[in-house]
């Protein structure tokens, strides 16, 4: 009889794993790593939510259970499926294991794992660890782009617990599980098998690890939303076969249930991930990382050598292993960096000028024409690239006025001494002087205010709803009284949404040195609204 062990959890009640599996992976150094790489980013905002990777992960091994369960118990109609028990057995080792690699703080750390196209690298080595010549072509022609956590999750699981595979083929599906990356193959009822297998890891709509997030991360903040009965979800899940072809279909049941997935989502993006303090903080870290960068320039922190037990070696007698939050911290105790100061003096933080996506576009776009309005967008964008490539920062600022200024005149004494491209030179000093306008303009804006010229500006993406995704209305839907499921947008339109005609706005963050200061923002609409206006007289 197999052995179990139980793990208490506030959102399933028990978890029961094999022992094989807790002496194997979950007790091993490399998983309990986890218990130290938080969820998310909203501990600013919300000050419970400090759950972390380790129990999420094992939520989505417990809900990937349920499916292979819900699998399992109709394996009898997938008869041609060899070894639909030894498949099932890949997808739940990659449910728990789908963030072995997580970069500490969230999604905030995890872009460096891909500087200086170490994309290109991390899809090499998942390649050669798998030695699946196919997935190599596959990742060329269609521009597959896994987030880079799961890239480095899978080159870890791979490395460090290769003995849980008997071949190459179980490798590549336990990669392609954890990556979202399907089978291209067609006209193979295996391969179609296969990649609704991988669908339920990762996809565009509703999986195991989207289900527990959003059940989780909503039950721990205490944020409000709506109630997801992922048991009716995940046990109504079936097969079908169709022209050689496996599709994944849910019973009607389901219908209720796959509504509040998605407006679950849509929740959580809208209202926490784009809320500009959760926002600030990832720039607070973001910017006291880039400082910890060039102090320890030496060493690649952000490696899979850092997440061993092995680990690196910052300085003498100190390195840094099985990396996890704390140890940035650490480090970034040890910086002689504003923004690190910052992250840690909660009072110093600047704040938002507006605190939504509404309150800026109720700010700039009402009054404004469209072609202003892009005008103004276009601008702040321009602006935030431009500052992040002549001060490596997105403060403005008098140093960033003044390192413009630098600029501009070092692009004039090149113009005075080449004697061909002469054009070209002259455009990109037109583009400087424009980013300059843009500077002055919120210097000016702060002193008619009266609050310190010393702001932060970030892009933040538009949010558009999942409901206005294609593989949102393309779900399967089986009724008993008919031969053929339908696609979900045919058989209800109780929720529907368009995408945003835009897929950018911003924040802007100012020092506040006193609370009752009322901000006039409508000034900052006319002040940018007029050199927009200008620059749409110029053009026309």
């Amino acid at each position: 009889m197999t052995k179990n062990k139980r793990f208490k959890d506030p959102i399933y009640g028990y978890i029961d794993i094999d022992e094989s599996i807790i002496s194997n992976i979950v007790d091993t150094a490399g998983f309990q790593r986890l218990r130290n790489v938080i969820q998310t980013s909203y501990s600013p905002l919300y000050s419970s939510a400090v759950h972390n990777r380790f129990v999420h992960s094992l939520g989505v091994y417990h809900l990937g259970c349920i499916v292979s369960k819900s699998i399992g118990n109709r394996k009898n109609e997938y008869v041609e499926i060899e070894q639909i028990e030894r498949i099932l057995e890949i997808f739940e080792i990659a449910c728990l294991l789908h963030d072995l690699g997580h970069a500490p703080f969230s999604h905030t750390g995890e872009e460096y794992y891909l500087e200086k196209g170490k994309r290109d690298l991390l899809h090499k080595k998942i390649v050669e660890l798998t030695a699946d010549a196919d997935l190599d072509e596959e990742i060329k022609s269609k521009n597959y782009k896994a987030a880079p956590h799961e890239l480095m999750s899978v080159i870890v699981a791979l490395r460090d617990y290769d003995f849980l595979f008997k071949n190459d083929e179980e490798k590549s599906l336990f990669a392609r599980c954890i990556l979202g990356y399907p089978y291209v193959k067609k006209g193979d009822s295996k391969y179609s098998f296969l990649n609704c297998i991988i669908s339920f890891l990762n996809s565009s709509v509703i999986d195991v690890d989207k289900l527990d997030y959003l059940i989780r991360d909503a039950y721990i903040t205490g944020f409000d939303t709506v109630s997801i009965d992922y048991v009716r979800l995940l046990q109504s899940i079936k097969l079908r076969k169709e022209e050689q072809v496996y599709q994944v279909v849910y019973t009607k049941g389901a219908i209720s249930v796959i509504e509040n997935v998605v407006y679950a989502h849509d929740a959580e993006r809208k209202w926490i991930q784009n809320h500009p303090v959760v926002q600030y903080e990832s720039y607070l870290l973001q910017s006291a990382i880039e400082a910890l960068k060039n102090k320890y320039a030496h060493i690649n922190l952000f490696s899979y050598d850092a997440l061993t037990e092995n680990g690196i070696e910052i300085f003498e007698n100190y390195k840094v292993a099985l990396l996890c939050d704390a140890d940035i911290t650490f480090l970034m105790k040890n910086l002689d960096s504003d923004s690190g100061k910052e992250y840690f003096r909660r009072k110093d933080r600047r704040h938002p000028l507006w605190k939504s996506e509404a309150e800026y576009k109720a700010i700039f776009n009402v009054g404004y024409t469209d072609t202003i309005f892009e005008i103004v967008e276009n601008g702040l964008e321009g602006l935030c690239k431009y500052l992040n490539f002549v001060c490596k920062s997105q403060e403005i600022n008098e140093n960033a006025l003044n390192a413009c200024k630098r600029d501009i005149e070092n692009a004039q004494a090149l113009h005075s001494k080449v004697l061909t491209k002469k054009e070209n030179i002259e455009a990109m000093i037109s583009e400087k002087r424009r980013h300059l306008q843009w500077l002055e303009a919120l210097k000016s804006f702060a002193e008619e205010e009266g609050i310190a010229f010393d702001f932060v500006i970030l892009k933040a993406n538009q949010f558009n709803s999942g409901f206005a995704k294609d593989a949102f209305a393309k779900i399967q839907i089986e009724f008993n009284t008919l031969q053929k499921p339908c696609y979900f947008e045919k058989v209800t339109n109780t929720l529907k949404a368009e995408k945003s005609s835009r897929e950018k706005f911003f924040y802007l963050f100012y020092r506040r040195i006193d609370k009752e200061t009322k901000i006039d923002l409508r000034k900052l609409a006319v002040i940018l609204g007029t050199i927009a206006m200008k620059e749409a007289f110029s053009e026309n």
